[in-house]
């Protein structure tokens, strides 16, 4: 997958054979002509899939697996498209995606059973999300990580990297408190962000219930996390 891909959903189709078998939605900014992808994996199978234009996508034949993607806003695009008589290009397809609030998460919680996805796509997506600062979307991979994605991450990850990148790495990785990522969270007491130095705070003493008391008025308090920080001995 090239590494201007976005994944803009997943999901199982219904019923009992459902439960085994994925299906992806992605938009492909280095594609214009055919922006959008639809796949479907069996298991740990190869998948299958094709690209389509705009109008295309939004076919009935394809009704069902937009649903299940919690793609369907597509379809609703597709009909301005036509109505205004001009095809949309990646980047506008993307900025018409409907805002999706972000739900803060304390703990990683045990995520129910399911067919395991394709490591690489994820990865590769998590890549094209950090390269691009797309925060949405990486909030929406936290549930896809595992022990060797998040290594294949960290070792992206350098201290060298501009302070924006390496936000984009703390958000991704927020409930993770593994030794491979202390590195990463210790730098990460000197970022610019107030959102991720508590990201780092939470991590490094493994407590997120340290979250609520850095918070004002619905926001991460910059003051409340350096407090919080040399109050544990970070600093």
């Amino acid at each position: 997958m090239p590494a201007a891909a976005i994944a803009l959903g997943f999901g199982h189709p219904p019923g009992r054979a459902g439960e085994h078998t994925l299906y992806d939605v992605h938009l492909h900014l280095d594609f214009p002509a055919h922006p959008i992808s639809m796949g479907e994996q069996w298991g740990r199978s190869t998948g299958i899939g094709g690209s389509f234009t705009l109008q295309e996508t939004a076919e009935p034949r394809h009704a069902e697996h937009l649903r299940v993607c919690g793609c369907e806003w597509l379809q609703a695009l597709a009909a301005e498209e036509k109505r205004r008589g001009k095809v949309f290009t990646p980047e506008e397809i993307w900025a018409r995606k409907p805002a999706v609030p972000p739900v803060p998460k304390r703990k990683a919680l045990k995520a129910p059973e399911r067919p395991p996805i394709d490591e690489a796509e994820v990865i590769e997506t998590v890549r094209a999300a950090i390269q691009i600062g797309e925060f949405e979307i990486l909030e929406g991979l936290r549930d896809h990580l595992n022990e060797r994605i998040i290594r294949t991450v960290v070792a992206d990850w350098s201290s060298e990297l501009p302070w924006h990148v390496k936000d984009a790495y703390a958000a991704l990785l927020q409930d993770q408190t593994g030794r491979v990522v202390q590195p990463l969270f210790r730098d990460a007491l000197d970022s610019p962000t107030a959102e991720t130095r508590a990201y780092a705070l939470c991590v490094l003493m493994e407590d997120f219930g340290l979250f609520d008391g850095i918070m004002s008025d619905g926001g991460v308090d910059a003051a409340k996390v350096d407090a919080a920080i040399a109050k544990a001995g970070l600093r």
